[in-house]
């Protein structure tokens, strides 16, 4: 009867183990770096319906119910309304956040996203600059400014600066060679 019991609750263990693993960076987990990644000449995606998504929405919804001010529950909000492509609702839960604790470069660049996605490439302009001016050296910011300026307003000049701006922080690795080809499709300095 004991060994029965054991095998039981070692079963049980796993199954309990497996739908967490599975559930739980879906219901609580973090974006990847590299997310916040204005896509190249691209329109924006459309909204992605998923039964992930809901769940993950309505569990964070009850959490703000009782704590409207929970910064990083707001955070995670952005993020799933990120990843689902549902901009306004994005916007709205950074803009919170960054109202309540400012100055976080990773959310601003986010927010800038969202807001190129938006068809608003002026504030996603606004939101890049104010990453690089709180975060120095945050790359991502530049990138995505060079990537707007260029293809969403025309902006050569700003594209290339804000694109040689990345390269003099980090000029290796694969997003590196990736600023050097962009560069190399833009009309020449002065031209």
């Amino acid at each position: 009867m004991g060994n029965k019991n054991t095998f039981v609750l070692v079963v049980a263990a796993l199954v309990v183990g497996l739908i967490a693993g599975i559930l739980g960076p879906k219901l609580f987990g973090t974006r990847p770096k590299g997310t916040s990644v204005v896509p190249v000449g691209s329109p924006p995606p459309a909204p992605v319906p998923s039964a992930d998504y809901t769940l993950k929405i309505n569990e964070l919804t009850r959490l703000l119910e009782k704590n409207p001010n929970n910064v990083a529950v707001l955070v995670q909000l952005g993020n799933t309304y990120f990843d689902s492509n549902r901009y306004p609702e994005s916007i709205a839960a950074y803009e919170k956040a960054l109202a309540l604790k400012p100055g976080n470069p990773d959310v601003l660049t986010d927010l800038g996203v969202m807001y190129r996605r938006n068809s608003q490439p002026d504030e996603a302009v606004l939101r890049f600059r104010e990453a690089m001016k709180v975060g120095p050296s945050h790359l991502q910011s530049r990138f995505n400014l060079g990537i707007v300026l260029f293809y969403d307003l025309n902006d050569a000049a700003g594209a290339r600066e804000a694109l040689e701006d990345f390269l003099m922080i980090s000029s290796t690795g694969t997003q590196a060679d990736q600023v050097r080809r962009l560069l190399a499709t833009l009309p020449p300095a002065g031209g």
